[in-house]
């Protein structure tokens, strides 16, 4: 009798996109992307006993449960979303980060079919609005409950875990500390390319932690020391306070927040095509930008408004001109790594005067316009100098990797040592060091 009308329950390790089976689960439903229908999950049977330790052993893996939100209308519910955050929140860096968002349901495709996929910042003083728009984000893929959020204090390695146990789904940070944001750059190479990290046990074994989604986090700290390289793989959004108006946003009730993942299935249904589009959008946005990978995280986020205008059956965002203006947005981040240049050529000079870099020791100047440094050198005066700031050649490399006038690549001449090469003959200050 007990092996009477015996069923087998499927139950995944991770929430989020099943490649295997082509089915997105949620914590109490699965929408199948191959008939476009949904079914129960987890589907156990209602007779089923479970005590309390099995209900632990099956549902362990996951802290955060993203819950779809069944409706009659999503359609309509998608379309007064979207009105919303376009009047509201009209500024081009929020639509792409919203767009990017929500690309993030093909984060597999873009991953192994695109050059990466970036994760998304938003910044800005309290009372400003990015919490209210993290919540919206965060609802759309079923999160309501903001104490599943990851804490803006976990660990590095806590956050590698929260990427490994979602699948498709962002990993949602609020309010992310100070010392988090100084040790984000790798985190954010590695979800960029979905990079697993290895970590050796004491026992000899080797643990991987794959990354299987990236993240979208708040926080109140600007990126002082953020490199070029580091930007490029995020989507930053400065959202001041007193910028968007929010006192009649709809959205703030959490009510209407759960209704908002009743529209994801509609976006789910453009897997099949979301690639065609990004590779359309990625040739507008060529035309206002030169930088490769700035044209692939912008049209993510133009290829998911294009198909939020294809459901809605009206052109709500013109993907080109979001890319213009968003363009337009990200040349002050372009301009600071070029203004760390000026400071760095401005510091060469106030250390020669001080006589703590030395001409023909420690630099020198060739052909009238070139200026030749020991960047080591460099470092560790700048050091001996800064008690509280610490830097590396690596991290000064990095700095300066996005202004042309440096090469990086280091060549030996004595006696100054490894040096670099600047092109500084916009520099006049530098002239009357030395001329050869």
């Amino acid at each position: 009798m007990l092996y009477t009308n015996i069923s087998t329950v499927n139950l995944y390790k991770n929430y989020g996109y099943q490649f295997s089976d082509n089915i997105f689960v949620f914590g109490n439903r699965i929408y199948n992307l191959n008939y476009s229908e949904f079914e129960n999950y987890p589907a156990i049977p209602d007779n089923l006993y479970l005590t309390a330790k099995e209900n632990l052993q099956i549902f362990s893996n996951n802290r955060s449960v993203p819950i779809f939100y069944e409706a009659e209308n999503p359609k309509q519910i998608m379309s007064e979303f979207f009105f919303e955050i376009t009047t509201v929140y009209n500024d081009a860096a929020v639509l792409i980060a919203v767009g990017v968002c929500i690309g993030i349901l093909f984060y597999d495709l873009f991953i192994r079919y695109a050059q990466g996929f970036p994760y998304i910042v938003l910044f800005g003083e309290p009372t400003s609005g990015k919490t209210t728009l993290l919540y919206c984000l965060a609802a759309i893929f079923g999160f309501t409950n903001h104490t599943e959020f990851m804490s803006g204090t976990s660990t590095i390695t806590a956050i590698r875990e929260g990427l490994s146990k979602l699948n498709n789904i962002p990993l949602f940070i609020d309010e992310m500390d100070r010392t988090l944001i100084e040790k984000l750059e790798n985190l954010g190479k590695d979800t960029f390319s979905a990079t697993p990290r290895k970590k050796s046990s004491k026992d000899g074994t080797e643990k991987v932690t794959d990354i299987n989604t990236t993240f979208c986090i708040t926080t109140n700290n600007f990126f002082e020391n953020m490199t070029f390289a580091n930007f490029s793989r995020s989507i930053l959004v400065d959202i001041p306070a007193g910028k968007f108006n929010l006192e009649r946003f709809k959205y703030h009730s959490k009510e209407n927040l759960k209704r908002l993942s009743a529209f994801l299935p509609l976006i789910l249904d453009y897997r099949g095509e979301i690639l065609t589009r990004y590779q359309e959008q990625y040739i507008i946005a060529q035309k206002y930008c030169s930088h490769s990978r700035l044209c692939n995280n912008t049209a993510i986020g133009m290829a998911v408004w294009s198909i939020i205008n294809e459901v809605l059956g009206f052109k709500l965002v013109n993907t080109e001109i979001l890319a213009k203006e968003y363009f337009e947005y990200f040349e002050r981040y372009l301009e600071t790594e070029l203004r760390y240049g000026d400071i760095f050529l401005s510091d060469v000079y106030r250390f020669f005067v001080k006589q703590e870099l030395m001409y023909g020791r420690d630099f020198v100047i060739t052909k009238g316009k070139f200026l030749r440094i020991n960047l080591k050198k460099y470092c560790d005066i700048f050091n001996s100098l800064n008690d509280k700031q610490k830097l590396n050649t690596a991290q000064l490399k990095l700095r300066l990797a996005n202004d042309r006038r440096f090469n990086l690549k280091s060549s030996d001449l004595k006696p100054i040592g490894k040096a670099i090469k600047v092109d500084i003959s916009e520099k006049s200050f530098l002239d009357f060091i030395s001329l050869d």
